[in-house]
């Protein structure tokens, strides 16, 4: 074959290729729309619109116990899960109890979520550890996570549950919501979150609210992460953060962008490469997206990574997963 010919034919070649990555449209499945699950899988819809020439619709649903299984089916591409439902779902335990999802896989931390115990400014507590007797929320009957969030985080101040007084509520909001009623004394949450900004602004007679650190000693580390998958994680005062009183050591979650193992390794690896290459570009965006940290993608994990992710990571040195 000539060069002239050569040439020509891997012109149409590439040019098939573009024309079928323009054609594709590929599913993010989130949360509800308004949450930070949805907030950044539309941003990450339209940078994979934007670099990729791929058409990504964002798909908002109940729940991740909706979409995990839309997922693992294959009949949604992508879909941003924390770690704790994603290691649930593939081992078939708590709210996929009996029901494993071994076809998903992991694309990557898109950003890790911040929380502990936060209490009234003028409460006595200082430490997590001294909440020992107060009032927390409990049963947390429509975000059970959440559950395993708080015992962690008593964990490691050496408490169990039982060593406070449970007060039912639905979710972490609620939970908030309640501390600043004055139905609970304290409350497990984000620092920077709606319901934070609301439960200070409600406990203005008390000086607002203030967020405890947790105990970063390797022995509370350890007894923290045997309840969840968490690690500490720093948070700095900042106007927008009422009650981060100082430096403010926090248990870190990671959030994922996940996928299945029927999807294309080379579509999973340029995704990956690409949000490893456009931080500014998705923080733009939205600020949901400002704590993604292209250097730290990766976590050892009891779930598997797509292999397409896989062989991205290789390629950066981000592979395998360092503590």
């Amino acid at each position: 074959m000539s060069i002239a010919r050569c040439a020509l034919a891997m012109g149409v070649a590439t040019l098939a290729w573009v024309g079928a990555a323009e054609a594709q449209v590929v599913t993010i499945a989130t949360n509800p729309q308004g949450s930070l699950f949805y907030t950044a899988g539309a941003a990450i819809a339209k940078v994979m619109d934007d670099k990729l020439r791929v058409q990504v619709r964002v798909q908002p649903t109940a729940g991740s116990s909706t979409y995990v299984p839309l997922l693992d089916r294959n009949e949604v591409e992508f879909g941003v899960t924390n770690v704790d439902d994603t290691v649930t779902a593939v081992k078939g335990l708590d709210p996929f109890a009996g029901k494993p999802h071994p076809n998903l896989r992991i694309v990557g931390i898109i950003f890790p979520l911040p929380l502990t115990v936060v209490v009234p400014a003028d409460s006595p507590a200082r430490t997590i550890a001294e909440t020992k007797g107060l009032r927390f929320p409990s049963g947390y009957a429509g975000q059970s996570t959440v559950r395993k969030l708080q015992d962690a985080l008593l964990a490691n101040a050496g408490l169990a549950p039982d060593d406070v007084r449970g007060v039912p509520v639905v979710n972490a909001f609620a939970g908030a919501d309640a501390m600043a009623a004055g139905r609970t004394d304290a409350a497990v949450i984000g620092p920077g979150t709606p319901q934070v900004q609301k439960a200070h602004a409600d406990l203005a007679s008390r000086g607002g609210v203030r967020f405890l650190s947790i105990d970063t000693s390797a022995g509370a580390v350890a007894r923290m992460k045997a309840a969840f998958p968490g690690y500490p994680m720093l948070v700095e005062p900042a106007p927008h953060l009422p009650g981060v009183i100082g430096a403010t050591w926090v248990m870190g979650y990671s959030i994922y962008l996940t996928s299945n193992r029927a999807v294309a390794d080379e579509l999973v690896y340029r995704v990956t490469r690409m949000l490893h290459e456009n931080r500014e570009a998705l923080v733009a965006i939205t600020p949901v997206l400002a704590r993604f940290d292209p250097k730290r993608m990766t976590e050892k994990v009891e779930a598997e990574f797509h292999a397409g992710a896989v062989k991205f990571y290789q390629e950066i040195g981000q592979w395998p997963p360092r503590d």
